[in-house]
């Protein structure tokens, strides 16, 4: 028998008689071969006992088509009638071909039924086989796919019917696709085949039902698992945030003494060490507004200039070179430095004392440098090669100070008793200077060169000419030893500064003492006049340096910073800028403004990391946060100052009866507006063309702000006219009086509009919301009205006060409304509702209004003080000093850069107050890292890693202790850095 197996070829079982047609079944096998088909047939004689029916039944049943060959014997045998009852039982394909013919009625029913292929024809054996080929070609993938099935379930069957035998997936899908495909001439399905199908497709349907109960389980054991991680996750997260937001509360707490203790730099960086850094997870990192009021605050109210780093102990001295242009240095590390005084860059070192430089100064010319030392000698030196030009031999001890006569020909020098003058030149001694009866700390040479002040720890200062060494004045008064005096520019004055805490300004020609200086809470280091004698600069053991006026005695300025005793503090020559030495192994240049009046300074840049002494290159910054202007002019208090809706110029109101416009850039009075008994507001119309005043005179009066004309009276109240405004079109005007009402009028005719009716005491302040159509009063009553301002009708109250309401004012849109109630608290209230949102507590507040997007209020207040305020959180931003007596009213201008304030000192006053207000979040926090905190002030100190919430910072790691490089996972750096920090933290724990 050929081979059955024969890969994707028809397999077809040809069933013939032996006795006469063996030859032919050859014939035809052979042919069907050439024709692509497998062919097969049975060649075995059957043997007496034989199961013949097993193996042809085999033999069918694997092929796909049986091809019976009809001849006189294949129809009388017994086998071959078999083979086609086998066939057709089987549902296989039957063709029938006639080799020898046979009558009709010999033909089996079940055989003649089917059509013939006749190979008796007599035309040739070719043609009758390309037509059996063709036959058997008709639903070929069809046929297969029968006896594929066929097969399969009889093996099903014949094991039992296990369930791993039947059809699954696709393979079940292409069964009943299969089965749904029969034509009608195709063999009939047999029923193993259909119960085969049927079976799988019910084994499948439960299959899948179990896998799908599974997949549900597993399903749910997921979720659970998923949710345990998600809670597990969620839970990590919310400590994460809980410890986040503690840290918040305890840095803002830090933060908040930093800007009491006036530390502006820490308290900048505290907070910068929880704001949210660069690449922060928004929804996973605490904010507050009240941190980011202080470090705005902090930015606002910072005054360092330049931070000089380079020495490695304790820096004496520090002072300026005549054009302000170099500073020089001494230290106890036995050197004294040169730097530039813009960019903070290391110039010079001078080297060659063997022991501590205790002073160092420039010659009038800037070109020499003297220095002083505790190894008995003084210096002079080349300003711009460093190179030692002389050395002053003489003294028998420590040489305290050296310095150089106006025209630079002679320099004198202090050691113990005796001051000594040398000629600069030859560096001869010229003169010696007895009389201390105890160790002198000080020496200087007046600027004509012929009188030298001496300070001693005998307590006393004296004067001696020059020229002979004969003693002149003793300045007595001080308690304690002084540390030094020095002349004014004029030499008309001397200026002593003690142990004692105090500091005294002497009349040189007299010896009398004219002015004391008290304040310090320590020993005062050191005292100098400003170029111009107008100003003092005080250095001391308190860790601060102040500026007093020299002629009323009264501080000016207070300069903090440095963590360590304040040794000298002196003016650049222009008067603008004043450097400080300190015990912290610092020098800081800070801002200042000459004249009369001091700015808040707020610019500060320190040094970027570099070589040992170079602080890198530093750009000068514009001076942010300072008062720009005092307009002085009114005789009496001043009752309230505005700005106009351009911010051009400024109209204020005082007791002497006059209301003044001035311009707000320069500070210069641009018009003044009389008629008025006494003023007691001003404000200007939207189009700023217009000016209205209110006055205890009972009347408001509507102005030309250009011109100063009056325009029009409004009458109608019966007691004082406390305040007037216009609405935004400029259209009406509110005023509120001591009688208790509130009145609108029309600003063209002056006609009385509507009297608003319902406080119990006198209305102080009435004010328009932006779009006109309310209005908003405050009252003695302790209650803030908010009414209807086309009728006149009350909307509603806002209660809440215990004293007596000064002010209120709506925000730009209307939604919020501020009150100030005297001797009480600020509170902001929700316009609609009515109902408090927020309560700003710590001074006697006597006006408040909002900035134009209404996140920051600025109140003023009877301490002599304004201050800036962040609406939401109720927390101070920043107190604006210089007023010395009560501030009555603080406004906004429309951009919010600057606040106006009122006082009792008869000035008003331009702050600007860019940093509390408009740079917020990520704006503020690069701002504050590029403009505020350069360098290594961008780290915390020694001292502050001390503190317990920054312990667990590693001191040696500069990037872990600076708070402006921290970044969050969305940031590329966080990831490079991540590694190293790791590994650090790896051999912290193995240590």
């Amino acid at each position: 028998m050929a081979d059955p197996g024969a890969g994707e070829k028809l397999k077809v079982f040809i069933s013939y008689s032996r006795r006469d047609s063996a030859a032919f079944a050859d014939e035809l096998m052979a042919g069907l071969e050439v024709a692509g088909f497998a062919p097969f047939l049975d060649r075995h004689d059957i043997a007496a006992g034989e199961d013949w029916e097993a193996r042809l039944g085999g033999l069918i049943a694997q092929s796909d088509t049986v091809v019976f060959v009809i001849s006189p014997e294949a129809i009388k045998s017994e086998q071959c009638t078999w083979e086609v009852d086998r066939t057709l039982e089987l549902s296989k394909r039957l063709l029938p071909v006639i080799f020898k013919s046979v009558p009709d009625h010999d033909i089996p029913e079940k055989l003649r039924r089917l059509q013939f292929v006749s190979f008796d024809s007599g035309t040739g054996f070719a043609r009758p086989l390309s037509q059996l080929a063709e036959a058997l070609r008709v639903d070929l993938d069809w046929i297969r796919e029968h006896t594929r099935l066929g097969d399969l379930a009889r093996r099903w069957d014949a094991r039992g019917r296990p369930e791993s035998l039947l059809l699954r997936g696709d393979d079940l899908d292409a069964a009943k696709a299969w089965m749904a495909a029969r034509k009608a001439a195709a063999p009939e399905i047999t029923d193993a085949q259909r119960t085969f199908v049927r079976t799988s497709d019910e084994a499948e349907t439960s299959r899948l039902g179990r896998e799908r109960a599974q997949l549900r389980r597993s399903a749910r054991l997921l979720w659970a698992v998923a949710s345990l991680v998600l809670l597990w996750f969620g839970y990590v997260l919310w400590k994460d945030y809980d410890v986040a937001r503690r840290e918040l509360n305890v840095f803002t707490a830090r933060a908040t003494d930093a800007l009491n203790d006036e530390q502006f730099d820490r308290a900048m960086r505290y907070a910068l060490q929880v704001y949210p850094a660069r690449g922060d997870l928004p929804w996973i990192t605490p904010f507050s507004t009240e941190l980011e009021g202080k470090l705005a605050g902090g930015a606002l109210s910072t005054r360092l200039h330049r931070q000089l780093n380079g020495h490695s102990k304790p820096v004496k001295t520090a002072a300026f070179s005549g054009d302000g242009k170099l500073v020089v240095t001494a230290s106890d590390d036995n050197t004294a430095r040169i730097w530039d005084a813009e960019s903070g860059r290391e110039i010079a070192v001078l080297k060659g004392h063997t022991d501590n430089v205790l002073s160092a100064a420039f010659s009038g010319d800037g070109k020499r440098v003297a220095t002083a030392s505790r190894d008995s000698t003084a210096r002079i030196w080349d300003a711009e090669s460093g190179k030692e030009i002389a050395v002053l031999k003489g003294h028998d001890g420590a040489i305290y100070s050296a310095a150089f006569s106006a025209d630079d020909k002679r320099l004198v020098t202090m050691s113990d008793r005796t001051a000594r003058i040398w000629d600069a030149e030859s560096g001869n001694e010229i003169a010696v200077l007895k009389g201390h009866t105890d160790g002198m700390d000080s020496a200087a040479i007046s600027g004509d060169g012929k009188l030298v002040v001496t300070a001693s720890e005998d307590a006393t200062a004296r004067i001696w000419d020059a020229k002979s060494g004969r003693e002149i004045a003793v300045l007595k008064n001080h308690d304690s030893a002084l540390n030094n005096a020095t002349f004014s520019a004029d030499d008309k004055r001397v200026v002593t500064a003690s142990r004692d805490s105090i500091a005294r300004i002497w009349d040189t020609k007299t010896g009398k003492e004219i002015t004391v200086l008290k304040g310090h809470a320590g020993p005062v280091s050191s005292a100098v006049f400003s170029g111009d004698g107008k100003l003092v600069m005080t250095a001391s053991y308190d860790l601060t340096a102040r500026i007093w006026d020299a002629e009323s005695g009264n501080a000016v300025l207070v300069l903090k910073g440095h963590t360590g005793s304040v040794f000298t503090a002196v003016f650049s020559g222009d008067g603008k800028r004043v450097v400080t030495a300190s015990a912290d192994s610092t020098a800081r240049i800070w801002d200042v403004e000459s004249g009369n009046e001091v700015a808040r300074l707020l610019a500060r840049l320190a040094p970027k990391r570099g070589k040992s002494g170079d602080i890198g290159d530093i750009l000068g910054l514009p001076w942010e946060g300072k008062q720009i202007a005092v307009l002085k002019g009114h005789t009496d208090k001043l009752h309230s100052a505005t700005f106009s809706a351009d911010g051009k110029r400024v109209v204020t109101a005082s007791d002497d009866s006059t209301a003044r416009v001035w311009d707000a850039g320069g500070g210069t009075e641009m018009a003044v507006l009389k008629g008025h008994d006494d003023m007691l507001g001003a404000a200007f119309s939207a189009d700023d063309k217009r000016v209205v005043t209110a006055s205890k005179d009972k009347t408001a009066r509507i102005w030309d702000a250009d011109s100063g004309n009056e325009i029009a009276v409004l009458k109608g109240h019966t007691d004082s006219v406390n305040s007037a405004a216009f609405s935004g079109d400029g259209k009406r005007v509110v005023t509120s009086s001591e009688d208790k009402t509130a009145r609108i009028w029309d600003a063209g005719g002056g006609a009385e509009l509507a009297v608003l009716e319902g406080h119990t005491a006198k209305v102080h302040r009435a004010a328009f919301s932006a779009d006109g159509k309310r209005v908003v009063t405050a009252s003695s009553d302790k209650t803030a009205r908010i009414w209807d301002a086309e009728n006149g009708t009350e909307i509603g109250a806002l209660k809440g006060h215990d004293r007596e309401v000064r002010s209120a004012a709506f925000s730009a849109d209307g939604k919020l409304v501020v009150t100030a109630a005297v001797f009480d608290n600020v509170r902001i209230w929700n316009a609609e509702s009515r109902k408090e949102i927020a309560v700003m507590k710590g001074h006697l507040v006597s006006s408040a209004a909002f900035s134009a997007d209404g996140k920051r209020v600025a109140t003023a207040s009877w301490d002599g003080k304004a201050r800036i305020w962040d609406a939401e959180s109720g927390k101070e931003i920043a107190v604006l000093k210089g007023h010395n007596i009560i501030v009555y009213t603080a406004a906004f201008s429309g951009d919010s850069k600057r606040v106006v304030t009122a006082s009792m000192d008869h000035t008003a006053r331009i702050w600007d107050v860019t940093w509390a207000t408009l740079m917020r979040d990520d704006a503020l926090r690069e701002g504050v890292c590029a403009e505020k905190l350069i360098g290594a002030a961008q780290e915390f100190t020694d001292g502050e890693m001390e503190d317990p919430v920054l312990r667990g910072i590693d001191k040696n790691d500069p990037i872990a202790r600076n708070p402006c490089l921290r970044r969050g996972p969305l940031s590329l750096d966080y990831w490079t850095r991540l590694p190293g920090q790791l590994w650090r933290s790896t051999l912290r724990l193995a240590r």
